[in-house]
């Protein structure tokens, strides 16, 4: 034990000590600072800084780091991270083991999907980011719904969702798939997470950091642009790239689709809204059906919010964990004919995504591993897998 904590320590203070001004971490540290202090958040930044685009709850989230100077705030955070990427193992083990009885028992799927998100979790480490926390939240929240706490299981995803937008999907699945109790609970503790930054701050100010929030932030989104964060590895990242010119067309231009500005946009729009309905369908059918959770549906559910997500970085990708352990988890003997075939890009689509790192693969392979997509069609394939297999019987989800 002391050993494990003297290796998080040696890890955790450098990266607490570089931390400065225009760094990710900064914003999170100076939120939580302006919350205790009644300074704005969305405008008068420091020079150099990034701006916030987490809502108001998010701020009072971050309290806590603003007690502490940067760089002290900085170290707790990056040993935070660390405790959470051990407990999203602990959960991922524990809940494929309740909605994935028929799976592969032995520890090896799992420790492959550690391996294989290696790189995403150490990024969000290095970066000193959430989606840790985001990811361990509806982790609890899932678990929480599966063992009848419904007020558990809302408070963890709703307050995911309050932290950063992308959870949404989770909310939409208790709402859709849960106990009427679970509606009650995420109605109740969704308009607490909007009214208690608004009641601490002020009614006036709280409002108005509510209004400039849309404005700064998710108005920007509303339209499903496919420009504005390029480098993404989500369904707008993959067809920007795959149609439209880099910012040097010869150098860093992956197209092989070319098509026109509009049409590019046009075909983003309509991959978003079927890929939407295709989770909303599933969901409902799955509830019509009165069908248990299964982890495929879980992996359906991680997989639409991060390829719907407006802005999906590989430090975003930590809920691959979760997918990737329930697609290795299946069973080999089990699969005949076309379900083979599927296994077998999946893996090696899991394993291009996983060793594509730029420490491991290079400068070269890490950029066209991005480039051409790999991470985003890995999901996109894995999350059409997950959607057909969630909709059959537990007898019939490893026969092929």
């Amino acid at each position: 034990m002391l050993g494990a904590v003297a290796i998080a320590l040696a890890l955790a203070v450098p990266q607490g000590l570089r931390q400065h001004v225009g760094e990710d971490f900064h914003v999170f540290w100076q939120a939580g600072r302006n919350f205790l202090t009644g300074a704005p958040l969305y405008h008068g930044y420091l020079p150099g800084a990034r701006p916030l685009k987490y809502p108001p709850f998010a701020a009072l989230v971050f309290t806590p780091l603003g007690l502490f100077s940067l760089q002290v705030a900085g170290v707790l955070a990056s040993l935070l991270n660390l405790g959470l990427w051990v407990a999203a193992v602990a959960l991922t083990r524990d809940i494929l083991a309740r909605t994935f009885p028929e799976r592969n028992p032995s520890p090896v799927p799992l420790v492959l999907a550690v391996v294989l998100t290696a790189q995403f979790f150490l990024d969000n480490f290095h970066h000193i980011q959430v989606n840790g926390l985001i990811f361990v939240l509806v982790l609890i929240g899932i678990r929480e719904y599966l063992r009848q706490r419904d007020w558990g299981a809302a408070a963890a995803i709703v307050a995911a969702t309050a932290i950063k937008i992308t959870p949404v999907f989770f909310a939409a699945w208790l709402v859709i798939r849960g106990r009427r109790r679970t509606v009650l609970a995420v109605t109740v503790v969704a308009i607490a997470c909007v009214l208690l930054p608004l009641l601490i701050r002020g009614p006036s100010a709280g409002a108005a950091e509510l209004v400039e929030y849309y404005h700064s932030f998710l108005e920007g989104h509303q339209h499903g642009g496919i420009d504005e964060y390029s480098a993404g590895q989500n369904l707008a990242g993959l067809v920007n790239r795959m149609t439209r010119p880099g910012s040097d067309a010869v150098r860093n231009s992956f197209r092989y689709l070319p098509a026109s500005e509009h049409v590019a946009q046009r075909a983003y729009q309509i991959l978003w809204v079927t890929m939407l309905l295709l989770f909303l369908t599933r969901l409902a059918t799955l509830r019509l059906r009165g069908a248990p959770v299964s982890a495929f549906e879980l992996t359906m559910v991680f997989l639409t919010a991060l390829l719907l997500s407006p802005i999906t970085f590989t430090t975003h990708l930590v809920p691959l964990l979760f997918a990737f352990a329930t697609a290795l988890s299946v069973r080999p003997a089990t699969l005949r004919g076309p379900g083979r075939v599927v296994a077998g890009v999946l893996v090696l689509g899991m394993a291009a995504s996983g060793l594509s790192g730029r420490d491991l693969a290079g400068g070269a392979a890490y950029q066209a591993a991005g480039g051409y997509s790999i991470h985003a069609w890995t999901m996109l394939f894995l999350l059409l897998t997950a959607a057909a297999v969630a909709a059959r019987p537990p007898s019939e989800r490893q026969s092929g």
